[in-house]
């Protein structure tokens, strides 16, 4: 018992540690949002009010408390919870049919934020091109909505590079028109913003982090256009974090620090928070023990201690749900100065709120302005700005949901706004420094629980209780999320009946995220253990055949016949993969030299030992063919990084080979000479193929097949005719991680038979063990080659000498890339290549 106790523990954790149960458990949060529902729009079941409700201040204390009395609006519109008059009988809510607007029992701030987007009705009725200039449109939005009392204006878009249309103008009045004037846009929507500023409206624009590989240093700041800056606004960032196992936002940085520069710059909406809340001076202070960041006297409850608060969403997006009050860019800066493309569509919507002759003016302008003393976020909805982004409400109510960038910063400047975080009394949901203790101690309490549970002698009990304490765990995480414990009676109550009862309205701050998933996985692997080990004995006859078969066959197949009790059948899988052929140089000649049985020996120890290092790198051999050595990466178990696996394995074999050769040279005249200096030639490719089992229906392989393998090959072969040892794709090397080698581009090939060409590179070495010399040849022929597509032949002449004095073969007789691109340039010097010319080479030879 203690043993198998000892075991699940140590299982338990290792595959927490890994982060095996991040995927589920990612799922499992975004669950609890679904169960809960939105905080408001029309989906909401807690009718929470949009609007601040006035409240009775007895203590004079300048706010809230729960003692008070206040006014309990409806949010006017229907919430499911809600009744309402059915004219029509067609079973669901109409926006004419009367409906009862009831409060929710808590007094609410309302909502802060309000949304102005660039969607297909702007797009469809300004009649600007796209990109909007910055003077027409932006300085327009900006004017009305400091006279409409907007607070602060947030921009959710990056205005880093001068403003196009000034650009286009400028450059045609250089060329045809040396008297004409023009009002620069930037100037322009620079002016507004500080007339904006100057009437109580603080406007911010967006930065963001930028990197750039080539770069020194690799990470910076992308600022707003030098010229907008002149009027001195705010700035935020408007990088978003997702979560690398999905990529769904869950959590929204503080601020974000480059690591070259001392300077901390806050997100977009905490920089919108703080301006609103007219906090301009503040020092950040961090809190390790409470887990809370103080800007000034502005607190923010982190994700552990980490820079991020986790988003309490308040519902899906806005277009559909009406989680916030949302109004087309073509309506916010329709006044009588300025006409929509659409005359009949153009009835000056923004008058009503910022024109005192308006007609409707006096209904609007003061009680029903929509922007009065809000934070007004500006950004794009149309697809093909591709500002799209995956929640937790992403999958809701059976559809398909992708949320708009800006509304990600809505729901965290409201949350900020509101004080609203997410505890997690275990500090985080991931196994980390903070959250070590605490998450060993749910560990080892399941574990014992259900070692109790499983010595229950009766199977069946036993497995009725451990199901009971699964349900019970998962009822109490989801409960304390929605601050109610009997939401699951509730929930059955409403699925089998048609009683409609409804959870408790969620506390602000008092909502908590507890893991649920590796608690539960703690029952199920000692319960599992317990089950499996009375049944070891039984399993010795599969594991024999399995290690015994294996040697022959993928034990990936194995496993698959002993689940499926069928035999393999043809068939295979497309996906992403990396293709790795290897082939030993000038090996005909070994073999002239060697004995038959000199020579098996010979290649039974280099190919078991470079074997060895593919299956160490989870790889997975495809076949041998003589001395060459086919695999591939990402398969039959897809993984991320299966690019840089690949690449990685290459190089330890390169390395793996100069061992041997020492290894043979010192076993004196058992081998012939060209054995002690044996090379390999190695080539590998990214992308899709297939993978699967391939052959006849009586003898088949596990393989993979596609134009991604065909390339791998010729990478191999063709590395013989540019005198290298180790040739890979450009595309491979970026995917694998670019900073992890010493590399050199190459050429830009097109393989016989194959219209398109590919930018090829030699793996020299890992990054952090090549030597000065090897540094020194990649940068000088990297620079040559950038000379050589640039058509400066002498220069590039010059480079490839100086690269050529490094060549690890410079005999004369040897080939090598400088002395190939040397002729190349010479040759180009005195016939120079057609126009369009893009440095492709057609090589003659597979």
């Amino acid at each position: 018992m203690i043993f198998i106790g000892l075991s699940s523990f140590s299982l338990i954790f290792v595959l927490h540690f890994i982060g095996a149960f991040s995927s589920i458990e990612s799922k499992l949060y975004d669950l609890r949002f679904k169960i809960r529902g939105p905080l408001i729009g029309w989906d909401s079941k807690f009718s929470k009010s949009k609007f601040s409700e006035e409240y009775i201040d007895s203590n004079i204390n300048g706010k809230w408390d729960a003692n008070e009395k206040f006014t309990d609006y409806g949010n006017q519109t229907w919430n499911s919870n809600e009744s309402y008059d059915d004219l029509n009988n067609n079973g669901i809510w109409d926006l004419h049919e009367p409906f009862e607007d009831k409060g929710n029992g808590l007094r609410d701030n309302g909502q802060d934020v309000v949304l102005i987007e660039i969607d297909d009705e702007a797009y469809r009725l300004i009649p600007e091109g796209y990109p909007y200039t910055r003077g027409r449109i932006w300085s327009k939005l900006v004017q009305n909505l400091t006279l409409a009392g907007a607070k602060t204006i947030v921009f959710d878009i990056m205005f880093d590079s001068p403003d196009h249309t000034t650009q286009i103008i400028q450059n045609t009045i250089e060329k045809e028109c040396d008297g004409c004037n023009y009002i620069d846009a930037d100037i322009e929507f620079s002016n507004s913003m500080i007339n904006a500023k100057e009437n109580g409206t603080d406007v911010i624009l967006s930065g963001k982090v930028a990197y750039n590989p080539n770069r020194i240093p690799s990470y910076y700041f992308v600022e707003p256009y030098q010229v907008l800056l002149e009027s001195n606004p705010p700035v935020g960032l408007i990088d978003q974090e997702s979560d690398l196992v999905d990529n769904v936002i869950r959590r929204y940085p503080i601020f974000y620090k480059i690591p070259s520069e001392p300077k901390i710059y806050l997100s977009l909406a905490v920089q919108s928070v703080l301006s609103f809340n007219e906090i301009n001076n503040y020092t950040i202070n961090q809190d390790l023990d409470k887990e809370i960041f103080h800007l000034g006297d502005f607190d923010i409850n982190t994700y552990g201690n980490e820079a991020s608060f986790l988003l309490n969403y308040l519902g899906p997006a806005s277009n559909i749900y009406k989680t916030f009050d949302k109004f087309s860019l073509s309506d916010v800066i329709d006044t009588h100065e300025y006409n929509l493309s659409v005359i009949e569509e153009d009835d000056d919507w923004m008058d009503k709120y910022i024109d005192n002759t308006n007609p409707l003016y006096k209904f609007f302008g003061q009680r029903n302005n929509p922007f009065k003393n809000k934070i007004v976020i500006i950004g794009s909805s149309l697809p093909e700005d591709n500002d799209f982004v995956s929640t937790p409400y992403f999958n809701y109510r059976n559809s398909e949901h992708p949320m708009p960038g800006l509304e990600v910063h809505a729901n965290a400047v409201q949350q900020l706004l509101d004080s609203d975080f997410i505890g997690v009394p275990t500090s985080t949901l991931s196994l980390s420094k903070t959250s070590f203790i605490s998450h060993c101690l749910l560990i080892f309490s399941f574990v014992l629980i259900t070692l109790v549970i499983s010595n229950i002698e009766s199977i069946m009990l036993s497995i009725s209780f451990s199901i009971l304490s699964i349900i019970a765990w998962f009822s109490f995480t989801v409960g304390t999320f929605l601050c109610d414990q009997l939401w699951i009676l509730k929930y059955f109550i409403n699925l089998f009946s048609k009683i409609d009862i409804q959870y408790n309205s969620p506390v602000p701050n008092e909502s908590m995220l507890l893991p649920i998933f590796f608690p539960i996985a703690s029952v199920i692997v000692t319960f599992g253990i317990n089950l499996t080990y009375k049944l070891l004995n039984e399993q010795r006859d599969k594991k024999f055949l399995k290690e015994t078969f294996g040697k022959y066959v993928s034990p990936k197949l194995i496993d698959d016949m002993y689940k499926s009790k069928k035999l393999p059948e043809l068939g295979g899988e497309s996906g992403i993969r990396t293709a790795f052929f290897s082939d030993l140089q000038s090996f005909s000649t070994i073999s002239e030299q060697l004995s038959s049985k000199k020579l098996v020996d010979l290649l039974n120890e280099f190919l078991s030992s470079q074997t060895e290092i593919i299956l160490n790198h989870k790889g997975t051999l495809d076949k041998y063919e003589g001395d060459a050595i086919l695999s591939f990466f990402g398969a039959p178990v897809f993984f991320e990084d299966h690019s840089k696996a690949a690449l990685d394995t290459a190089v330890y074999c390169q390395k793996n080979l100069l061992k041997l050769n020492k290894k043979w040279q010192s076993e004196g005249d058992k081998w012939p000479p060209i054995v002690h200096t044996m090379k390999m030639r190695i080539g590998i490719n990214s992308g899709e193929m297939v993978t699967g089992n391939m052959g006849s229906k009586h003898h088949m392989n596990y393989t993979m097949m596609g134009d991604v393998v065909n390339i791998a090959a010729r990478l191999e072969s063709a590395a013989k005719q540019y005198g290298i040892l180790f040739h890979t794709t450009e595309d491979t090397l970026l995917d694998a991680g670019s900073n992890n080698y010493c590399w050199r581009y190459i050429d830009r090939v097109q393989f016989v038979g194959k219209t398109v060409w590919h930018q090829t590179i030699e793996i020299i070495d890992f990054k952090d063990s090549a030597s000065d010399e090897d540094i020194k040849l990649a940068k000088l022929f990297n620079n040559g080659i950038e000379l050589y597509y640039n058509q400066k032949w002498d220069e590039a002449i010059e480079v490839f000498y100086k690269s050529n004095e490094l060549e690890q073969n410079k005999d004369e007789e040897d080939i090598n890339p400088s002395r190939i691109f040397i002729e190349r340039a010479y040759e180009f010097k005195r016939f120079p290549p057609r126009t369009g010319w893009r440095g492709a080479f057609v090589l003659e030879q597979k």
